[in-house]
């Protein structure tokens, strides 16, 4: 253990928790320490040992597996479920749009709003990160990472008229 380079704290409870990362982090510093808890408002208590100990909710293995193997990533989680910032939202494309290609899709969200497309749900179910060869149908569903909910309106104009990648092309050039 003296090697390892993540270690993972799932104690009974809490304060056993605290107690125990107290010791790992004395052992075993520099080593990439997770820690389960019980009641996520503890986990300013584990700042005092060490700022990069990362807790998790104990309930969530996914969430403890995503930490223990992509150092961080809880943080960016936990920013996406607090209020301010940038969120995450859905729109749901007109059916008067027709078949829209994701490239379209992803790049308008980019480029004209400093968006980010995550997923995109349609009749087919849905398809998380797809492939900007996918082709949605009417009525799909995209779901997105902005400071704020952009306009349905502004993102169908803006799918209808030229492609985003044109559009900040012609801007460049002014």
């Amino acid at each position: 253990m003296h090697r390892a380079r993540t270690v993972l704290v799932d104690a009974h409870d809490d304060n056993e928790a605290l107690a125990v990362a107290v010791a790992v982090d004395h052992v075993y510093r520099g080593s990439h320490l997770v820690v389960t808890l019980r009641d996520m408002a503890r986990a300013p208590l584990f700042g005092y040992v060490d700022a990069a100990i990362r807790c998790v909710q104990w309930h969530a293995p996914r969430m403890i597996t995503e930490e223990l193997t992509s150092p961080g990533i809880s943080d960016v989680y936990a920013e996406l479920m607090t209020h301010g910032g940038a969120n995450t939202y859905s729109v749901a494309l007109p059916d008067t749009l027709g078949r829209v290609p994701v490239d379209r899709c992803r790049t308008l969200l980019n480029q004209r709003h400093q968006a980010t497309l995550l997923a995109a749900r349609s009749a087919d179910g849905l398809l998380v990160n797809p492939s900007v060869r996918t082709v949605l149908p009417a009525g799909a569903v995209l779901y997105y990472i902005a400071e704020r909910r952009l306009d349905a309106g502004k993102l169908t104009d803006g799918l209808r008229g030229a492609p985003a990648a044109e559009d900040a092309s012609a801007a460049l050039r002014r």
